[in-house]
């Protein structure tokens, strides 16, 4: 009997059933073997070169075109290929490999055989070893969570819980699932607790599932609340220009700030969609990282400051003109020209029990040759690092700033009133050639405990009407029209005539307390 095809032939028919059964069965060879090299052509060009951080995903698609090429058992097993196939996987394995990787890995025991190769960069990437292990456990510990990347924080440590799989760290999925949950922030806590609590079973992709819904909520809501422009924020640093208005240093860059919109960054970005301006319609995520980023800011700034003062060595630095600031502060008694001391409020510094106690407040006067610029209403802080000028309060008197080429000035009516340099983001204002007066008063009253009686006394009991500019604004005009001092009603009752006679005295002397 014969073997293979059917070779009888049919009577009436053009062909016989052998050459149609040859014909159909090389046609299916040929169509399936053009599928087969279409598939792996188009599975090569997939496969990225082999970097330190994409081993999980060549792996994979190394994988799976090694086992659809046959090659797979044989590589994990080192298993001998003949010569052509053997050629062939070196080529593919070396090819698939960056400079740096190659360099690594291929040496001169390895790169004549695959078997070898395919070993030593599991060995590379995936060994089992202590230190290998504790680096890719570290990796997934420290990944962080961002707020605005959701979806690249859920990737980040799907990747990073497969590498620890690689390397044989097969973890609970519960313990998986807590080790990502520890990475909310506070904004998300409630969530947290929601999902700890909750009776389905916990996994990694229970808490997938959970940050997806969020998320796609707080697109939602911030869809609705900008419909012509889904991002309200705007993250472009402003640059220093000419001719600014000093509160618009903050803003006058290309994003929005706290009260502030630019309307210029942006055609589709509208006042109505901006979160600075509308704060009610912006997610609850965003009022609370805008919070923290405040508080960090202030405490960033503070540290900045001192970091500055430090640093510098020097008075030229002492100085400083702070957009953050709201009134003026000075350190030392010998800027004010008039100081009133006693104990007043703190400033807060931004940072946890660093508040500074403010001991009295008055006009300062600084010069700068024949430049001589008073500020009024300044605060008396001793424990400050640096003296602050507040822009806010010169632009109320209408001066304007210009900064370029890292220094900048402080104009009104197109006259300098005082310059310095851009040191760090910071405004350091030149040195003054003179500070304070050298007729300078000083009320050293406590508002605690000061009382019009020591005032009196302590100007030698001066009418009230002499005194009137020294005396705190506290005491209102009818405590003044009705004080009345026992001492003074008793010396004029009893007062002797003086003599007519006087003489210069020897020395300068001091005056009691009390004229009687």
């Amino acid at each position: 009997p014969t073997t293979g095809f059917n070779v009888e032939t049919d009577a009436g028919s053009g062909s016989t059933p052998s050459t149609r059964n040859v014909a159909t069965g090389m046609a299916s060879t040929s169509t399936q073997d053009g599928f087969r090299q279409a598939m792996l052509k188009s599975a090569l060009d997939t496969i990225p070169q082999l970097t330190e951080e994409n081993y999980s995903i060549w792996k994979d698609k190394m994988s799976a075109l090694l086992k659809l090429r046959g090659a797979l058992i044989n590589l994990e097993n080192n298993l001998p290929f003949d010569a052509d196939m053997e050629a062939e996987l070196i080529l593919l394995i070396i090819s698939k490999m960056d400079s740096v990787t190659h360099n690594n890995v291929v040496t001169a025991d390895n790169r004549d055989s695959p078997g070898k190769l395919w070993m030593a960069i599991k060995e590379k990437f995936a060994s089992s070893q202590a230190s290998n292990r504790a680096r890719v456990f570290k990796e997934f510990l420290y990944t962080k969570f961002k707020e605005d990347e959701v979806e690249g924080f859920i990737t980040d440590t799907k990747v990073s819980i497969k590498k620890l799989v690689d390397v044989g760290i097969d973890l609970p999925q519960d313990i998986i699932a807590y080790l990502i949950l520890f990475k909310f922030p506070e904004s998300l806590q409630s969530l947290k607790r929601q999902i700890m609590h909750s009776d389905k079973e916990l996994t990694a992709e229970f808490v997938y599932n959970h940050l997806n819904q969020v998320n796609n909520e707080s697109k939602a809501k911030s869809k609705d609340a900008a419909p012509t422009n889904q991002a309200a924020l705007f993250s472009n640093k402003g640059k220093n220009r000419p001719n600014t208005r000093l509160d618009q240093n903050v803003s006058s860059g290309k994003r929005c700030t706290n009260g502030y919109h630019n309307p210029k960054q942006d055609a589709n970005h509208s006042s109505d969609s901006c979160w600075h301006l509308h704060p009610d319609k912006a997610p609850e995520w965003w009022g609370e990282a805008q919070s923290k980023w405040e508080a960090s800011k202030k405490s960033n700034y503070y540290m900045s400051l001192v970091t500055l003062w430090v640093e510098s060595g020097n008075s030229n630095s002492r100085i400083i003109l702070d957009s953050g600031s709201s009134s003026h502060v000075f350190n030392d008694k010998r800027f004010f020209d008039q100081l009133e001391l006693g104990d007043f409020d703190s400033i807060k510094t931004g940072k946890k029990d660093a508040n500074l106690a403010i001991k009295g407040t008055g006009q300062v006067t600084l010069s700068w040759g024949r430049m001589t610029v008073s500020l009024k209403n300044c605060l008396y802080v001793p424990d400050i690092v640096v003296n602050l000028i507040s822009p806010g309060l010169l632009d109320k008197k209408g001066c304007t700033v210009s900064a370029t080429g890292g220094k900048f000035q402080v104009l009104k009516n197109g006259l300098v009133l005082f310059s310095g340099r851009i040191r760090n983001n910071m405004y350091a204002v030149r040195n003054p050639d003179k500070i304070g007066s050298q007729n300078q008063y000083i009320n050293y009253t406590n508002n605690k405990t000061g009382s019009l009686q020591e005032i009196h006394e302590k100007y030698a009991h001066a009418s009230m009407q002499r005194i009137k500019s020294l005396i705190p604004e506290s005491f209102s005009s009818v405590e003044l029209k009705n004080f009345e001092c026992k001492d003074c009603i008793l010396s004029k009752i009893t007062k002797q005539s003086f003599n007519l006679e006087s003489h210069r005295a020897s020395k300068v002397f001091m005056k009691g307390s009390t004229l009687i």
